[in-house]
């Protein structure tokens, strides 16, 4: 039990001697107060956040395949339309020779149906004649009634035959239908090997290499939109209520100290961060910013209107 006592005593001699010696001095104890961001004496509300694209696309094949060209490196500009990479060609290139192979195959299968079905009709109407002539001279006792029944039975098989023939025809159409369809499919699955670029931009990142192996929606290739450039800043709720769409901003990047930029609010979230009690708000730049360097800090001074 010494021991306690001991250490116990040592305390209350430690805060008596706190306490003459604030006695001695003239002064209290301090109270601590929590550290806060300074905010401007101006009436601006400030925001912290960093530069982003409002239109940033990750492009990717949606096939898989092996990268057989990769025609854009980072920073390079690119257009809508314009072919930014290809994965190897070669066999899907076969596939859609071979379907338009068998379009053409089923094009001249339609035109020889055609043609039976021609030849048919022109069967049928002759033997109609034969037997309607057979059937009149019959019924005068000129020929035999085995013959008039002959003649009748090969102009029913004459018809018969049309309608096999009109069948084979409708086939024929089918078959150029589904050849048609494969073909396209082809194309498609041939298109899907070309990444083309989905609107003009710039190439932020380069993620695979010439022969690299390719995941379908595997990242390829990042680009942005350079016109749609802004600050992602964070503003305290509390004066969050102030900031409205248009309103008049100042931006300063990291990079640039001591040079603010013209800006302006262009978009303000609906929800909150309900960790850190903070409103995200878009700030556009008045003039395009270039160069740029997304992700970089940047500070914003708003041009709220006064509480």
């Amino acid at each position: 039990m010494k021991p306690i006592f001991l250490v116990l005593g040592g305390l209350a001699a430690v805060v008596a001697g706190g306490v003459a010696l604030s006695r001695m001095t003239g002064e209290g104890p301090q109270p601590v107060v929590a550290a806060h961001a300074a905010a401007p004496r101006d009436g601006r509300v400030y925001g912290l956040g960093t530069v982003e694209a409002r239109l940033l696309s990750r492009l990717g094949f949606e096939a898989a395949g092996t990268l057989s060209e990769i025609l854009a490196d980072q920073g390079d500009r690119v257009t809508k339309g314009q072919v930014l990479a290809r994965l190897g060609l070669a066999d899907q290139q076969a596939r859609v020779a071979q379907a338009e192979a068998g379009v053409r195959q089923a094009q001249a299968a339609l035109v020889q149906a055609n043609a039976r079905l021609d030849r048919a009709r022109a069967t049928r109407d002759q033997r109609a004649n034969v037997n309607q002539r057979r059937q009149t001279l019959a019924s005068r006792g000129t020929v035999s009634v085995e013959a008039a029944e002959d003649a009748q039975a090969t102009s029913a098989v004459a018809v018969a035959d049309v309608a096999v023939a009109a069948s084979d025809v409708e086939a024929a159409k089918g078959g150029i239908e589904y050849a048609v369809a494969k073909l396209a499919l082809e194309r498609a699955l041939l298109d899907k090997l070309t990444l083309v670029a989905p609107f003009d931009a710039l190439v932020i990142e380069r993620a695979r290499e010439l022969g690299s192996a390719v995941a379908p929606g595997g990242t390829v290739l990042t680009i942005a939109d350079p016109a749609t450039i802004w600050v992602t800043a964070f503003v305290d709720e509390a004066l969050a209520g102030r900031v409205e769409v248009g309103q008049a901003a100042e931006i300063t990047l990291r990079s640039r100290p001591g040079q603010p930029l013209a800006g302006k609010v262009a978009r303000i979230d609906l929800e909150n961060d309900r960790v850190s009690e903070e409103r995200r708000v878009q700030v556009a730049f008045e003039i395009p910013l270039s160069p740029f360097t997304l992700g970089e800090q940047a500070e914003v001074l708003i041009s709220a209107k006064r509480p």
